[in-house]
């Protein structure tokens, strides 16, 4: 079997239908991450920027705003396709989406100061060889820079899921390197500093991050429930209690929801992410 071919499938398909549907929502969902991603590199002009699973280009077309250039690849034609068309419209001519496995992709070495993803690295079937392939592209003194999920318990957005659905059946455990990809594969932080350092980084450093997201990036909480429950996790999770039990767990999701909006802005919830650096 091909390196990641089950991910690609996924990204090609089914998964990339709610996130191109809806890609300025999640950009919403997800600038509290961004900010302080931007934050934490603090991005000079001068420099070249990879980034790693960039989705539909949010990150990767802020990071063109300062840097020299900046790079996108992601598995997902359908992602690249909307990051490509949003760099046009926006006429910004110093950014590249490439749609490429960063796992295997042929990166020339030291072509990159810095490598970044929101949420993008935590797909790989090989982690150590897609990372050290990754510091092979960045040139000396180049730094990465990443966020993260922690575990699904960690994160209120989707337990308030969890432990819906754990009233019917038993919920598996998620995450961890050893369960393969997805969403909580670095949600561990011995794993994750020994993993990067397997692949040849050093000055691992993690350091939590637990900002407030607003669901679907506002709105009422029918449309917070709308974009919630599309959601890949969210469905696997409401998939878990079977047909009997889904009306009562969507109804008992959506009183969450309510209990959690505030008019004009939307539903809130805490979540807890990983913001990973490292050096070459």
């Amino acid at each position: 079997m091909a390196p990641n071919k089950k991910q690609s499938e996924a990204w090609n398909g089914g998964e990339s239908v709610h996130y191109v549907a809806h890609a300025d929502r999640y950009d919403r969902q997800l600038a509290p991450f961004t900010e302080a991603l931007l934050e934490q590199v603090r991005l000079t002009p001068h420099r070249s920027v990879l980034d790693v699973g960039c989705g539909c280009g949010a990150l990767t077309l802020a990071a063109a705003h300062i840097a020299d250039s900046a790079v996108g690849v992601d598995i997902s034609v359908p992602l690249t396709e909307v990051a490509s068309e949003r760099a046009c419209k926006a006429q910004i001519d110093n950014v590249e989406f490439v749609v490429a496995d960063a796992q295997t992709y042929d990166f020339a070495p030291d072509t990159f100061d810095l490598v970044v993803s929101q949420f993008g690295v935590m797909f790989f079937d090989d982690p150590v060889r897609a990372f050290s392939n990754l510091r092979r592209s960045l040139a000396p003194g180049g730094r990465l820079a990443f966020v993260s999920w922690q575990g699904l318990p960690a994160n209120k957005w989707l337990t308030v899921i969890a432990s819906e659905v754990a009233n019917h059946v038993e919920i598996p455990e998620f995450g961890g390197l050893s369960r393969g990809p997805g969403m909580f594969a670095l949600m561990d932080q011995d794993e994750t500093t020994a993993l990067l350092e397997s692949a040849g980084f050093t000055e691992v450093a993690l350091e939590s991050l637990a900002p407030t997201i607003l669901i679907g990036g506002g709105g009422t909480v029918d449309q917070a429930m709308e974009f919630l429950l599309g959601m890949g996790m969210a469905r696997g999770l409401v998939g878990l209690a079977g047909t009997d039990a889904h009306e009562e767990v969507v109804e008992a999701v959506r009183l969450s929801l309510t209990e959690r909006y505030e008019p004009d802005v939307g539903v809130q919830f805490e979540t807890s992410a990983w913001m990973v650096t490292a050096l070459t």
